[in-house]
Parts: structure tokens; C-alpha cells; sequence
């Protein structure tokens, strides 16, 4: 049964909206849409969308973290973004619409695109560095909490220019993020100072947050870049309820 022309647009601008189709290609004419920079319609926020694989990947403007986005389906054949802590992000409806989400704009704001983006790939690391981004955190982390934080790296398995050092090193950024979060509140950073001593990044293979007596341990999966690592979302919330 062959589809009319307005049904098969719409399921073009779907499947391009969940990044399954190219439709620059598939229909030939119009801007591609798999990758771009999009701007909220009120201009307060803005951020690049990369859909040219997966995991489907978003990064805020101004920060440099990396969102890996799951797909969810939605009611109209519509379908939801979303990041690992079940925060919805983003909504596309069949005409390819996109409302982003977040808490200023909890209810959505439209967005469109407004310039070209290059895909999205955390920055590349060595061994040396993904150590020295530890250390350095930790002497930070033990500042702004008034407590004593050392950052371990354990990676027995990975060579020294393994290029899971990147993953690495990227972990380190988002715990960064995460507990700069965290004892930015009194009642986070008094928690910090008195229960964490030590955080251990570790490549098991999984991702994982728990606390073993005053050690904060994340795990991550070097292999798998930033789904391989829980967002700084999943981290501030599950610290939150550890401590």
C-alpha cells in the first residue's frame, strides 16, 4: 500500500527526528537535520544536537558535557529524549518539531535550528592527563569542601595510550561537574567533607555509583565513550541520596 505524500513526509520528518534517516537525503532538498546547533525561540537557551549516531548525543551551550540521550516513544508519534537519570530532555513530534526541557523551562520551549554544528566527541586524553585532571580536582573538591577529597584512576587493564584514557579523563570532568554541584549547598558540602575521603574511578566494564565506607566509587565502562559513564545528573542525584 503505497503511503500519500502528506503521511509519507510525516514519517520521514519522524524517522530523521530520532536520527534514524537522513532526510537531507532521503527528500533531497531542505537543511540536514540530523546534526545542528538549535536555539530556544526566546533565545535563553541554546545547544547542539547530534543525531548522526548512537547514542544520540546533546551538549548545552556553555558546558562541556555530553549527553547521551535514550529514545523513547511518545503519544501522537511523537518521541522523547531522555538522560540516564530519567530526565526528559527533548520532545519530537512528527513533523519534526522539536520542545526542549529542563528545569527553567519545565513545561518545554520550542527550538529551532539556527546553525551548523560539528558531531560531538569528548576531547582526547592520555594516561598522563586523565591523572594530572585528578589530582588537580581533588585538591579543588578538597577546597570548596573543607574536607580532605584525594581521585584515584583504577585501569589495570588499559595500556598508557590506550585511547580509553579519554573516557577516562571525561569521567573525571563530569564527577567535576557533579560534586561542584554538590558542595556548592552547606548541607551537601558538610556531607562531603565529613562522609567522602577518597573517590575511585574505575573501569569495570559497567557503570556504577556507590559509596564503601568513606569512598566514593563511580564505574564506568573506558570502552563505551559517554554512555559509558553515568551523566553528572545520575552522579548529583545518586550522591544525594548516598550521603
Amino acid at each position: 500500500m503505497r503511503l500519500s505524500l502528506h503521511r509519507r513526509g510525516a514519517l520521514l520528518a519522524l524517522l530523521g527526528a530520532a536520527g534514524l534517516v537522513n532526510i537531507g537525503d532521503a527528500a533531497e532538498t531542505g537543511p540536514p537535520l540530523r546534526i545542528g546547533h538549535y536555539s530556544s525561540v526566546n533565545g535563553l537557551a541554546g545547544f547542539v544536537l547530534d543525531r548522526l549516531g548512537t547514542p544520540i548525543k546533546l551538549r548545552l551551550d556553555g558546558s562541556e558535557e555530553i549527553w547521551a540521550l535514550a529514545v523513547v516513544p511518545a503519544p501522537l508519534n511523537a518521541v522523547s529524549l531522555k538522560r540516564d537519570d530519567g530526565s526528559y530532555v527533548l520532545r519530537i513530534d512528527d513533523r519534526g518539531n522539536i520542545t526542549f526541557f529542563d528545569a527553567t523551562f519545565f513545561n518545554g520551549v520550542k527550538v529551532v535550528r539556527d546553525q551548523d554544528a560539528q558531531s560531538l566527541a569528548i576531547a582526547t586524553a592520555t594516561r598522563s592527563k586523565a591523572e594530572d585532571a585528578a589530582a588537580n580536582l581533588g585538591k579543588e573538591l578538597t577546597r570548596l569542601s573543607g574536607g580532605n577529597v584525594t581521585i584515584s584512576l583504577d585501569a589495570p587493564v588499559l595500556a598508557p595510550d590506550a585511547d580509553a584514557w579519554s573516557a577516562i579523563a571525561d569521567a573525571v570532568a563530569i564527577v567535576g561537574i557533579s560534586l561542584k554541584e554538590v558542595v556548592a549547598d552547606a548541607l551537601g558540602r558538610e556531607a562531603v567533607a565529613k562522609k567522602v575521603k577518597r573517590i575511585l574511578i574505575r573501569d569495570s566494564g559497567q557503570v556504577a555509583i556507590k559509596l564503601v565506607g568513606q569512598m566514593l566509587v563511580v564505574e564506568i565502562a573506558a570502552d563505551k565513550p559517554i554512555n559509558g559513564r553515568p551523566s553528572s545528573g545520575l552522579l548529583t542525584s545518586t550522591i544525594g541520596k548516598l550521603l
